[in-house]
């Protein structure tokens, strides 16, 4: 199959040695639209399998680390940008690339608090002989061990590494590499009991995400490390690199050392204006880096992105083709889109008869294998130097992927040219396509190649949380950064632990839940923000102040819970447009004052509402019958007075009233008297309620010829009467009030004895 031309790109530069230089010619159609979001498992590297290395381009060429030298001296290449960590481990200098690593608990969220948890700990790698460290791999002897305890259920541990040269309007791309150790690890920390920490209790399967996508799921493997690589792009000042322990939270993640590389803008497109604005872009996983003809890895300096570039070798016994280093220095000019080392464009493979070609495979099956990659990107790269006259190259270029066909054809390399062919969105049919470079029937020299990189391809998640919700919540945690879990990002890719998000794009925030925390300080005044926030409970903590006026925006609530807090000042209002949701309401256990609003009888589906233990004062104004869904009323333990209003039995639904230790002075039973007439009953269903009032200073209770109604009831057998008070349905309850006081040394009325008893038994 011919590759279709919106899948490909030709790129031709001239040499910048050249007096005079044609314009540059290029061809390009836009690349497809992205397919929906995917969440698919990510390729692991192992170190073992790289021993192997011949002249397949494998899946496995970031081992290649650990095996070969950079020979080179250090040059003076810039590192302004690179972020490098060591992690669980000091800080040194690459004796190979000089680049200065550091320790990473300055990059780590509440990295002093998981430290004083015992949750952060530095472990050492027992490291096998087939990897014993070369000169640049001190960073493989340490890592950053998550440890599966402390007091705080914690969602994800995150790194928090700064974008160089962010900019919201020109994303840029970056390399962003990971690697983990083995699962042999020992440390020397002990527990808050002085025992030592047993790394060998707890799972080491953990997931790892970059910002908001799901990349891999990790498994640490007994005696060799591994490295993941990707090319990412930036839409934020930080890019969050998260460990994810398991669901059920069992599992130890650990990490040797993280790199982060700015690419010059332009360099790996893969995003146009259209995709930016559907939030879409992909991430590149690296399957293969490749220096024909070389032979050493190359890297920083060599490469000033720190791309790591493995010579590929050419088996034993090949005839077909050679290695070639260009015999005149290289200077490759770099371009917008790819910025080659002159090194590695110094050496090609390149075929030793016009006839013959220039072959090498690649292996996907690792990749595959581990992550299902939808699609591949793959840059073929060319450099031609030749001191002859016949200095021009017309290559074909192809395809054996079930079944060869001629990928790019009659391709011309000129002398002091570069050449680069590249694919978007290539869909490989095998585990092992081979290309092939030969020249056609009219060159006067064969065929070669300099370089090639190939990276699977597949799509990545851009947006974070809603930005309001996020700097809300961020701005409320800072008051115990200690005591909540705030790596990352508030809901993606897992939300925090006391947070529920909507799964919507981007997501929002749909509950919140501190109880018993131990957190406390003032309330956010743009708590308003979360307008999508259902649930808020910060029970049982230290919050003080007032609550925040700015609630009243959260017109999406459902329930609130700001129980047992050190909240102050008058109630909140609540205009029923506001909390027209409101179904669950507690503010009990604070320090409000003054009168209870009347607005709260306008919030129709209120079904519970608790104001008890505070310091609530006045009359109780608002009409009761009016919260026509509510059940449940405790304004227990305040300083309420004056009349126990006769609406508490003309509601339909209420069931229990706690209107305990106050003030009251004056029970209207108007509604419930006229109710138990009617049903001749004390358990007539209109008016059955269970209601305290114990602890109030009740003197008065109208209508005055209560007691009539003894005449009107049968009076209960004795059995009845056992029944009743054991399972009672309703009840009002004065018991030590004025008025029960007055008539206790002679309760003969069946009424005296009801409204007096001691309980509800």
């Amino acid at each position: 199959m011919r590759l279709p031309h919106e899948y490909t790109k030709f790129i031709e530069r001239q040499h910048l040695l050249m007096k005079s230089s044609p314009a540059p010619m290029a061809w390009t159609r836009d690349t497809p639209k992205l397919s929906q979001l995917r969440r698919s498992h990510f390729y692991t590297g192992n170190i073992e399998k790289a021993k192997q290395l011949d002249f397949r381009v494998t899946t496995l060429w970031a081992a290649t680390l650990l095996f070969s030298l950079l020979a080179s001296t250090v040059s003076s290449q810039s590192s302004e940008g690179f972020v490098t960590l060591n992690c669980g481990g000091g800080a040194f200098t690459d004796p190979v690339t000089g680049l200065e690593w550091e320790n990473d608990e300055g990059y780590i969220e509440a990295s002093d608090d998981l430290r004083a948890e015992g949750v952060l700990i530095s472990a050492s790698v027992l490291l096998e002989p087939s990897t014993s460290p070369v000169d640049n791999a001190e960073s493989l002897k340490d890592a950053s061990v998550f440890y599966p305890i402390g007091p705080i259920p914690r969602s994800k541990f995150c790194y928090n590494l700064p974008i160089f040269n962010y900019s919201a309007e020109e994303p840029m791309n970056y390399l962003l590499r990971a690697t983990f150790p083995s699962s042999n690890l020992t440390t020397e920390a002990t527990n808050a009991k002085g025992d030592d920490v047993s790394l060998s209790t707890y799972s080491k399967r953990f997931y790892f995400t970059v910002d908001s996508t799901y990349i891999t799921t990790i498994e640490l493997q007994e005696n060799q490390p591994q490295i993941l690589e990707l090319v990412i792009t930036a839409f934020d000042a930080e890019v969050y690199v998260c460990l994810v322990p398991l669901e059920d939270r069992s599992s130890m993640p650990a990490i040797s050392a993280l790199e982060l590389r700015p690419f010059k803008l332009g360099m790996y497109p893969r995003v146009d204006s259209g995709m930016l604005k559907l939030s879409i872009t992909t991430y590149f996983l690296t399957v293969a880096r490749l220096n024909f003809g070389g032979d050493k890895q190359l890297r920083y300096p060599v490469d000033k992105y720190d791309r790591i570039w493995a010579p590929a070798k050419i088996p034993s016994g090949e005839k077909e083709f050679r290695s070639r280093t260009n015999v005149s220095r290289v200077h490759y000019p770099p371009n917008k889109e790819i910025d080659m080392p002159d090194e590695v464009m110094s050496t090609a493979w390149v075929a030793t008869q016009l006839q013959n070609n220039v072959t090498f495979e690649v292996n996907l099956t690792g990749v595959r294998a581990m992550r299902a990659v939808p699609s591949f990107y793959f840059s073929l790269l060319f450099y031609e130097m030749l001191e002859t006259a016949n200095n021009t190259r017309f290559v074909n270029i192809y395809l054996d992927d079930d079944g060869e066909q001629r990928f790019f054809g009659n391709t011309k390399i000129y002398n002091y040219f570069w050449l680069q062919v590249y694919s978007r969105r290539w869909t490989f049919t095998t585990n092992a396509p081979t290309f092939k470079i030969r020249a056609n029937g009219t060159s006067p020299n064969p065929g070669l190649i300099n370089a090639a990189e190939f990276y699977g391809e597949f799509d990545a998640v851009v947006w974070r949380t809603f930005q309001n919700d996020s700097s809300t919540l961020k701005t409320f945690s800072l008051s115990a950064p200690s005591l909540l879990d705030t790596a990352g990002d508030p809901c993606l890719p897992v939300p925090w632990a006391w947070v529920v998000c909507s799964i919507e794009t981007p997501p929002r925030v749909t509950q919140i839940n501190i109880t018993s925390r131990g957190v406390g300080g003032n309330l956010p005044t743009d708590f308003g923000q979360l307008d999508r926030l259902t649930i808020l409970d910060l029970s049982n903590n230290s919050y003080r102040g007032r609550v925040p006026a700015s609630l009243r925006n959260v017109t999406t609530l459902t329930a609130m819970n700001l129980g047992g807090n050190e909240l102050e000042g008058e109630l909140p209002g609540f205009p029923p447009l506001a909390f027209q949701n409101l179904e669950r309401l507690d503010l009990s256990r604070n320090s409000f004052s003054g009168a209870i609003p009347t607005e709260l009888e306008k919030l129709k589906n209120l079904q519970n509402m608790d104001l008890s233990s505070n310091r609530l004062t006045g009359e109780l104004t608002f009409e009761l019958d009016k919260l026509s869904s509510l059940q449940y009323l405790n304004l227990s333990s305040n300083l309420l007075r004056g009349t126990v209003p006769s609406t508490l039995w003309s509601s339909s639904s209420l069931q229990l009233v706690d209107l305990s230790n106050n003030e009251f002075e004056t029970l209207n039973l108007t509604t419930w008297y006229q109710g138990v007439l009617k049903a001749k009953s004390l358990e007539a269903p209109a008016v059955l309620r269970q209601v305290k009032l114990q602890g109030n200073q009740i003197k008065e209770i109208v209508p005055a010829n209560l007691i009539d109604l003894d005449s009107i009831i049968p009076t209960p057998s004795t059995n009845e009467q056992q029944n009743s008070l054991q399972t009672p349905l309703g009840f009002i309850l004065l018991t030590d009030s004025p008025w029960c006081i007055d008539r206790e040394t002679n309760r003969s009325s069946l009424i005296e004895r009801y409204l007096c008893r001691s309980n509800e038994h």
